[in-house]
């Protein structure tokens, strides 16, 4: 029963993103041809979309703090390909995301086409380049959603936080906002760390997407740090934002 609920699940997952996403592609010749700001119809488009995933998994978000509103720098801790649906429900926003994202089939172009900043962490000389995208990229229609552990966890803590693409925000000593994400499941599902968190090789995408799927509900808190962090010391501004997401992190079931 499990197994035939996750396959109709991931068929309407499909076909409700192929949907909405053409609606945004048909859509988005309007600004192109008449020059205007993009940023609106992609949020709509997003949110759009998260709902429709929210139902689709029998999510509920419960969201504690207020969301910053745009422009603004803000870092989460990162747990799973999910974590985007509640963030792009709570904020204006775009990621700054893995360069070998882009190369995903079909997915990697819909993801560039929503104005997601790629960067490619093996090369030093990279970070240079995105932080003059990220400079240029906040504005009245969005802020920038950073996840500086550098990967995925299982949910049972925060991982250090890497300095390297928070250079940005300490050379223009700007305030950086918080937020934490932690999920649990339903009594009768696999543990979130399991069908929930992406992390390590455990599982294909494929394969954990098929996981938890077959879940029957998935909760997720939302915590929005109280005070924003400031630093021109970018170690520093990693050691100070770290302590404060941990102060508001809640771990994810075992």
């Amino acid at each position: 029963m499990s197994k035939i609920r996750g396959y109709l699940k991931l068929v309407l997952l499909l076909l409700y993103t192929l949907f909405t996403y053409g609606i945004y592609a048909v859509g988005l010749l309007i600004p192109k041809i008449f020059r205007l700001r993009y940023e609106p119809w992609r949020n709509l488009f997003m949110r759009t979309w998260a709902r429709g995933v929210v139902a689709i998994f029998n999510m509920k978000i419960t969201v504690e703090g207020i969301p910053p509103k745009p422009p603004f720098f803000i870092v989460s801790n990162h747990l799973s390909y999910l974590d985007i649906v509640p963030l792009y429900l709570s904020l204006r926003c775009t990621f700054v995301a893995k360069k070998a994202v882009r190369s995903w089939p079909v997915l990697g172009f819909m993801i560039d086409s929503v104005g997601v900043i790629f960067v490619d962490r093996t090369r030093r000389t990279d970070v240079k380049r995105v932080n003059e995208i990220l400079s240029k990229s906040m504005n009245e229609y969005q802020g920038l959603i950073l996840f500086p552990e550098g990967t995925s966890s299982g949910g049972e803590e925060v991982l250090p936080f890497h300095a390297s693409l928070l250079e940005y925000p300490a050379q223009a000593n700007t305030e950086v906002h918080t937020v934490s994400i932690s999920y649990q499941t339903a009594e009768e599902d696999e543990p979130a760390r399991d069908s929930v968190c992406f992390f390590g090789a455990r599982h294909g995408f494929l394969e954990h997407l098929m996981k938890l799927a077959q879940t029957r509900k998935v909760f997720c808190k939302m915590r929005f740090g109280q005070r924003a962090i400031q630093s021109s010391d970018r170690k520093d501004l990693a050691a100070k934002l770290h302590h404060e997401v941990q102060q508001i992190f809640e771990p994810s079931s075992p």
